[in-house]
């Protein structure tokens, strides 16, 4: 029987699954790398074994460190979570040769499915239908005429997927062959890093088609079952952002179908434990087998909602030796549960990561609505590793319902620190074609990513935003005061010229002057030096401004760390940082300069000093969180300055390259 569980995992999949364990009485172990010593999951455990270094090579990808970690400790048995070293036949060997339970799937199963195209192959024998494959031959096996015939044959365009691994990494669209040979170096590249192993595969690229995928539960006594299907179509980067149970686009007949094939795959692999068989969905209802995922999946909690059950306490059982328990052999489900991944990154700036300390992380939990986090104040976000942050999950009687619940909580989320995809997330929530259910892999593609998940404070609303940070400024300067602390904030003998101060924006500079009477009611507000109309401030504290617009009062949550001022608002939410009164001269850089988003490694630099770009031409790609994120040029000009190579690590901020812009009138030339 199981009695303590290490947990092999990091960030939000580990507090979930030791939340579980702690349930049923099993003592939790922890392993953190050095960045992850004082996050939330090591934390959480009853005990926490560091693993020395950063990168996940040198931690969360150790087997012999994490092995060691369980004996150490004396756990008994080791659950891998998502990711890492999850689907790793290597590592479920490792643990049961220890004397250790790995709660999942046997080493053999895992290795059969480890591979996409030897998976397709069962599959295909099996009688699940899949689509047609080309493998990537070995170098000096066959002519790049014939490879290209035979991807050629597919149909273009073609998708290169890589073979280990799943989440987007080492998948490009290719639409022809004169991008095959860069699409796969590419690929390659990426899917040696993210899973050590760099083979990659074409298959049809299928146009408009929906991300269906089934739960499958396994039993050591002959047991499979599927627990209904998931909706995972909202992608981006091949990688789900929006996850639903039940589909809206599969009926009970097509849902049986699913279901058949999906236990289908899972006895023809003889699966225990729990598992993911995902198939694409076609526009004519055909549908095809993607993968197995031999693991539990990030969006299983929606599951979770409609069913009732707790999928990794039946994972738990399942490595004690425990049949599957009749409500699983014979499960219902009800009502409609959506999940929302936040990330950290910008979808309105080609999907830019961001990293750093997340200063306030606040989202309301309650009946319909649940939050996995990885993060909460004061958690520092890394570059090292996935950027997920956390998962919402919202359930109703109705989709309609779940929906609006799931949106309304990410609207009036408090996230204080690196960029989030929250309000991408929540304009697709609210998006009509997702609301009738019209939605499919392209969605982000036929809906631009930029201008759907643009801030819902626009320019207008983060002037009034400015303003409300100024008087909470000045109401906390005068809280802190220790001379005559009992005048009204703003007090004055004699009336003199407005207050002022500035800020920089998401749209720009802010400069917002204000006045009060004697009795400490601002009198008078000016934005950019013209006099606010329809505006009445009713009241304004350190942490609170009350503002009437045009007899509409709304509040407004200030939370202030040194220059740097978050406002929260129904209208939206802004992050503005007061400018210096007295900025030092020559501390900005050179226009045309680029700098490293976020720490990363360079992995290619496409240009050369002299080369001549077009706005947009990709500069050099920078590997952080697990992916591949290309630097662009902001405009036309010509490369004058390389401050990187190939292989180098760069810090935040780090000068990059320098496009000298063209002068006017010589247009945007093309890279040589």
């Amino acid at each position: 029987m199981i009695t303590k569980l290490l947990v092999a995992n990091r960030g939000e999949i580990a507090r979930r699954i030791m939340r579980s364990a702690r349930d049923m009485g099993i003592a939790t172990v922890a392993v953190a790398s050095d960045p992850d010593t004082r996050s939330p999951h090591a934390s959480e455990a009853d005990e926490v074994v560091r693993l020395p270094g950063a990168s996940s090579a040198d931690t969360y990808l150790r087997i012999d460190a994490i092995v060691g970690a369980a004996l150490r400790t004396g756990a008994d048995s080791v659950h891998p979570g998502y990711g890492f070293l999850s689907e790793h036949a290597g590592f479920a060997r490792a643990c049961t040769e220890a004397g250790l339970t790995f709660v999942g799937p046997p080493a053999h199963v895992i290795e059969a499915m480890g591979s996409k195209l030897a998976a397709k192959a069962v599959m295909e024998a099996a009688g699940v239908p899949v689509l047609p494959t080309v493998a990537v031959p070995a170098p000096g096996t066959a002519t790049e005429s014939e490879f290209l015939d035979r991807a050629a044959a597919l149909g273009w365009p073609v998708l290169v997927k890589a073979s280990a691994g799943g989440g987007g990494r080492g998948m490009r669209v290719v639409d022809g062959p004169r991008g095959l040979a860069d699409a796969l170096e590419s690929a390659v590249r990426e899917a040696a890093s993210a899973f050590g192993d760099g083979t990659v595969f074409l298959e049809p690229y299928v146009a408009r088609p929906r991300h269906i995928e089934v739960q499958i539960v396994g039993d050591t006594h002959g047991n499979v079952v599927h627990l209904f299907e998931r909706e995972c179509s909202i992608q981006r980067r091949h990688q789900k952002i929006i996850e639903e149970c039940p589909s809206p686009a599969v009926d009970a007949s097509l849902r049986a179908e699913l279901g058949d094939a999906a236990v289908t795959a899972g006895r023809a692999i003889g699966y225990i434990g729990a598992g993911t068989v995902e198939f694409l969905l076609l526009s004519d209802g055909r549908f095809a087998f993607l993968e197995v995922n031999t693991r539990l999946q990030v969006e299983h909690p929606v599951t979770e909602a409609v069913t009732g059950l707790d999928l990794v306490r039946i994972q738990l059982m399942v490595a004690d030796g425990d049949p599957l328990p009749p409500e699983v052999l014979e499960p219902t489900r009800r009502g409609h549960a959506i999940e929302a991944r936040i990330y950290a990154e910008d979808p309105t700036r080609r999907w830019q990561p961001a990293a750093g300390t997340m200063h306030r992380f606040s989202i309301e939990t309650g009946p319909g609505l649940r939050v996995d986090s990885g993060v909460e104040d004061g958690t520092v976000v890394s570059p090292h590793y996935d950027p997920m942050l956390a998962k919402v999950i919202a359930y109703g009687n109705t989709r309609h319902e779940a929906a609006r619940t799931l949106a309304g909580a990410l609207e009036r989320a408090q996230l204080h620190g690196p960029t989030t995809n929250r309000d991408l997330l929540a304009a697709i929530l609210r998006h009509p074609e997702f609301l009738a259910g019209d939605i499919d892999t392209g969605f982000l593609e036929r809906h631009d990513p930029a201008v759907l998940g643009a801030p819902r404070a626009g320019a207008e609303t983060e002037r009034l935003h400015a303003l409300t940070a100024a008087l909470a400024g000045q109401a906390a300067n005068r809280a802190a005061a220790t001379v005559l602390a009992g005048l009204p904030s703003g007090w004055r003998n004699n009336r003199s010229c407005l207050q002022s101060v500035a800020f920089e924006g998401r749209c720009g500079r802010i400069d917002v002057g204000y006045g009060f009477d004697r009795r400490g009611r601002c009198e008078a507000a000016t934005i950019d030096g013209e006099p606010l109309t329809g505006v009445a401030v009713v009241s304004a504290d350190p942490d609170e401004v009350v503002v009437a617009v045009d007899g509409v009062s709304r509040r407004y949550g200030i939370h202030r760390l040194g220059r740097t001022v978050w406002v929260d608002g129904p209208d939206g939410h802004s992050e503005l940082s007061e400018i210096e009164r007295f900025p030092i001269h020559g501390a900005s850089l050179a226009a045309g300069s680029l700098v490293a988003p976020l720490p990363g490694t360079v992995v290619r630099v496409a240009v050369s000093v002299g080369d001549v770009v077009a706005t947009g031409d990709v500069l050099l790609a920078i590997e952080a969180m697990k992916m591949e994120h290309e630097v662009h040029a902001h405009g036309p000009g010509t490369v004058t300055e390389i401050h990187v190579a190939a292989g180098e690590q760069v810090e935040s901020g780090r000068l990059l390259v320098l496009v000298t812009e063209a002068v006017a009138g010589e247009g945007e030339g093309e890279a040589p």
